[in-house]
């Protein structure tokens, strides 16, 4: 399998609006293939940061995703989008003029560009993703047998004496969510009893691709 790190390149808090700021970017280092063409911005609203992210793909050099209508109050939709647009064209700048990256990998159109290292190859690394985030949990384990990779990723307690909060699991979807761009929805459980706190006697849990439907044989 596939190792990797996330390069985090700071942005100095780039301005172009007053309502909103660009903190940094972290990117994707797959070994063997470099940096994957999809990063993800994290910023600021009002001077706080989001917990969210803006997805980037960093080979076109635009934002494929934008902030909620709940997000944005007062602030006129056009006036984001013509913000992101000349965002988008700075953080790219800065990207590629980082010294901590070795290599970046060109536009699409280019003729060197890495088929390899597309969306869907970095989907196929979910696994290996999933396996680095867990050694921060030793307590759990990646269930190779019952997970369906890339839609379907199962983990489970090794050691049923350690104690354990759900938080861990939720947490464990976020840093997913972060390093791979998409979504899970997150199911956990295990036997217990009347009385049992589930969030500290679960047993296993399973992060589900957003939209992913299991169609069953007849």
């Amino acid at each position: 399998m596939s190792t990797f790190e996330i390069r985090v390149i700071d942005l100095g808090r780039l301005s172009i609006s007053h309502f909103i700021e660009f903190l940094r970017v972290e990117i994707l280092d797959v070994q063997g293939y470099g940096p994957t063409f999809f990063g993800h911005v994290r910023y600021a609203l009002n001077g706080v940061e989001q917990d969210e992210s803006l997805p980037m793909d960093l080979g076109k050099g635009i934002f494929i995703a934008t902030l909620r209508d709940d997000q944005l109050g007062d602030i006129p939709r056009e006036a984001l989008e013509k913000t992101l647009q000349e965002a988008a064209v700075k953080i790219i700048e800065t990207v590629r003029k980082n010294s901590n990256m070795k290599t970046f990998l060109p536009d699409y159109d280019d003729p060197m560009y890495n088929k390899d290292c597309s969306a869907a190859k970095l989907g196929e690394n979910s696994e290996s993703i999933l396996e680095g985030i867990l050694q921060d949990y030793p307590y759990l384990k990646y269930d190779e047998l019952y997970s369906k990779p890339p839609d379907v990723l199962k983990c489970r307690v090794a050691d049923p004496k350690t104690p354990r909060q759900a938080e861990d699991i939720f947490e464990i979807e976020r840093r997913l969510r972060s390093a791979t761009g998409e979504s899970y929805i997150v199911v956990y459980g295990g036997s217990s009893s009347t009385g049992d706190n589930l969030d500290e006697v679960w047993t296993r849990f399973s992060l589900r691709k957003f939209g992913f439907q299991e169609v069953k044989s007849k």
